[in-house]
Order: C-alpha cells, then sequence, then structure tokens
C-alpha cells in the first residue's frame, strides 16, 4: 500500500509532537518519491463569538487578527520547508483559518492526498477538550487513510 502513496499531508500545529509526525512523514516520503504537504489551519475566534452578537469592529478585529495569524504561519512553513528540506519542490506548504478538521478533510479530498501523517497530541490538553480532538474527528472524516504517531518516551 504505501508504495502508492504519491501525495502525504502532513498538519502542523508547529507544536513538538507535529513536527516530529511531520520529519516521519517527509522520511516516509523520501522512501516512496511523495510530495509532502505541509498544513497550518488556524481555528478562527468566531465558533465561539455569535456571529449576530459580535460589532462590525470586533469582526474587523477578527479579521485582522487571522490575516497576521497566516501571515506568521506561511512564514514558519517557508522557514521550515527552506531549512529543513532545502526548499525541495517535493514540499508544499498551506495555511488556512477554519475549523481544523473540515479544513483538513477538504484539502486532502481536493489535492488528492493519499495519506495524512499526524500525531495522537497537539499543542495542549485544554484544546482537546474544547475541540473533541482534532486526529480523532479527522480519523473518521478524511477522505484517505490518516497514520497517527505516537509521541517518543522520553
Amino acid at each position: 500500500m504505501i508504495q502508492n502513496v504519491k501525495k502525504i499531508l502532513a498538519p502542523i500545529d508547529f507544536s513538538e509532537h507535529s513536527m516530529d509526525a511531520m520529519r516521519n512523514a517527509m522520511e516516509m516520503a523520501k522512501d516512496v518519491g511523495a510530495e509532502v504537504h505541509l498544513m497550518h489551519v488556524i481555528a478562527p475566534h468566531h465558533h465561539f463569538i455569535p456571529l449576530p452578537l459580535a460589532t462590525n469592529l470586533e469582526q474587523s478585529r477578527e479579521l485582522a487578527r487571522e490575516a497576521a495569524m497566516i501571515e506568521q504561519a506561511e512564514e514558519e512553513l517557508a522557514r521550515i520547508k527552506k531549512d529543513d528540506f532545502g526548499d525541495s519542490k517535493k514540499v508544499v506548504t498551506f495555511a488556512v483559518v477554519g475549523h481544523p478538521v473540515q479544513k483538513l478533510a477538504d484539502y486532502a479530498k481536493e489535492q488528492a492526498i493519499d495519506l495524512i501523517v499526524m500525531s495522537t497530541h497537539g499543542r495542549s490538553s485544554a484544546e482537546h477538550m474544547m475541540l473533541g480532538g482534532t486526529t480523532e474527528k479527522l480519523v473518521r472524516n478524511a477522505p484517505c487513510s490518516v497514520l497517527v504517531m505516537r509521541p517518543r518516551k522520553q
């Protein structure tokens, strides 16, 4: 099965665990000659603020915050691509704002991703409680196989 993998998606939130999963994805990609897509999804705060209650000023601030976060994420992804992978043409980077599970699943479908490689853990357990576990939900909703990497024991 792994020989048929041409495109691997490695979602990263810049946590240590997601970076380890990304490195594993790159090793697999090298073994089979696959392309790797590094993707960062910024969850918008407006999911938690009902839009009819938000003022125009709040909406403008949120859009500005999201634009700044996208710019930061794109810069960090470009740095990772350059520093860790020598600006390889086999590495594609993408940052977007939205519900992480939906955005990752949509991207995987649109880009004909064959395999998603991600960590069991992201930034925090508090986020896990609030979001319900992005990894778990993506395993259920992805249009392709998902390989879940456990963090290495220290």
